[in-house]
C-alpha cells in the first residue's frame, strides 16, 4: 500500500462511502443514495459553484474590451497587463474564481471511483485486480461511525444495483450500452451551452474561444470517460449536472440555450429580473455620476458618456457583492 493510501482513504473515499451507505439504510437503492450523495456534496460546494458560473459569464463579457486591449498595446505585452489587471479590478473580476470549483471537483470524482470500486470489490481493493465480491458487512461497520445503521445484512455483501436501472447488473460496473454516458453527455451539452452569454460578441481571445469550443467537445468527452468508468461515477456526473442545469437556472439563466430551443425566449428565469434590477440601478448610478460632475446626459450625444460610467458602475457592484461573499 503506498503512503498516500491510507491518508486519502481516510480523509476523503471512507467518508464518501459512508455517507453513501447511510444513504443507502434509508433508500435500499444504490442508485438512489448516490443521487442523495451528489446533492449533498453540490449543496456543500454551493457558493463556490455560484461564484464560478458568475466568473465565468463576467469573463465572457469582458472579451470586446479584451480585444481593444490587445489591438491598442499588441507590441507591449507588459503594458497590456498592465492594463488587463486593472480592466479586472474596474469590472470587479477575479479570473481565478471560476477555477477553484473545478480543482476542488477533480478530488471528489477520483475519491468516489476509488469509493465505487471498494464498495463493489471491498476495502482496500486495487485498481485492476479480479474482484470476487462487494463490500461485506464487516468492512462497512469498519467505516461507519458506531451510530450509524449499517445497510448491509450480516454475512451477506452490498448490493449495488439501482433498480429502476434495470440494465445493470451493478453501478460499481460500466453501462454496457452507453445508455448513462450518453445522457451525461447530453446533460453536459445543455449545462454548456447555458453557462454561454445569449448576446456574446465575436472576440478574437484565445481564451474566450477556447471556451466556446470546449462546450461542444467537453459534452463528447463525457461520453468517452463515461463509457470507461463504472455507472455509479456516470450516474453521480448526470446528478450533478442536472443540479448545475438548475443552479444555473436561477443564478444566470438560459444563456444561449434559446438559440436552440426557441420557444425559452418566453419563458422568464429569476436570473433574467436580478440583471434586469442590477441594470437599472446602474444606469441610476451612472446618471448620478455623470451629475454630480457637471455633465449630465441631455439627449442622445451623453449615451456613449452613460454606458462608460455604466461599465464602472458593473464594476463597483461586482466589487461589492464579491466583498459581502
Amino acid at each position: 500500500m503506498s503512503i498516500f493510501e491510507a491518508p486519502w482513504d481516510a480523509f476523503l473515499v471512507h467518508p464518501l462511502m459512508a455517507i453513501a451507505l447511510t444513504f443507502l439504510s434509508f433508500t435500499r437503492d444504490f442508485g438512489l443514495a448516490i443521487i442523495l450523495l451528489t446533492i449533498a456534496i453540490r449543496l456543500a460546494v454551493y457558493p463556490l459553484y455560484v461564484t464560478q458560473i458568475r466568473s465565468q459569464r463576467a469573463m465572457q463579457e469582458l472579451g470586446p474590451a479584451m480585444n481593444e486591449l490587445k489591438a491598442k498595446y499588441a507590441k507591449d505585452r507588459q503594458r497590456f497587463a498592465e492594463e488587463q489587471m486593472k480592466l479586472y479590478r474596474e469590472r470587479g473580476v477575479n479570473p481565478m474564481a471560476g477555477c477553484l470549483p473545478l480543482v476542488l471537483q477533480l478530488p471528489i470524482l477520483f475519491a468516489l471511483y476509488s469509493a465505487l470500486v471498494q464498495l463493489g470489490c471491498g476495502l482496500g481493493h486495487s485498481l485492476g485486480a479480479t474482484c470476487a465480491t462487494a463490500l461485506s458487512h464487516d468492512e462497512a461497520a469498519q467505516i461507519l461511525a458506531p451510530f450509524l445503521p449499517n445497510p448491509i445484512p450480516e454475512g451477506a455483501a452490498l448490493d449495488t444495483s439501482a433498480h429502476w436501472i434495470p440494465w445493470l447488473n451493478g453501478l460499481h460496473e460500466r453501462d454496457p450500452f452507453f445508455i448513462l454516458p450518453v445522457i451525461a453527455g447530453l446533460a453536459q451539452l445543455v449545462a454548456s451551452v447555458m453557462a454561454m452569454p445569449l448576446k456574446q460578441a465575436p472576440s478574437a481571445d484565445p481564451n474566450t474561444r477556447m471556451f466556446q469550443s470546449m462546450a461542444y467537445t467537453f459534452p463528447l468527452m463525457t461520453v468517452f470517460l463515461g463509457a470507461s468508468f463504472p455507472a455509479g461515477l456516470t450516474l453521480y456526473w448526470i446528478a450533478t449536472t442536472l443540479f448545475q442545469i438548475v443552479q444555473q437556472y436561477f443564478v444566470s439563466g438560459w444563456g444561449q440555450l434559446p438559440r436552440w430551443l426557441p420557444f425559452l425566449r418566453n419563458v422568464p428565469t429569476p436570473a433574467d429580473k436580478q440583471m434586469r434590477r442590477e441594470t437599472a440601478e446602474i444606469v441610476r448610478e451612472g446618471r448620478a455620476d455623470l451629475e454630480r460632475a457637471g455633465t449630465g446626459p441631455t439627449g442622445g450625444e451623453a449615451n456613449g458618456d452613460v454606458e462608460a460610467v455604466t461599465a464602472r458602475g458593473q464594476g463597483r457592484r461586482r466589487g461589492r457583492r464579491r466583498g459581502r461573499r
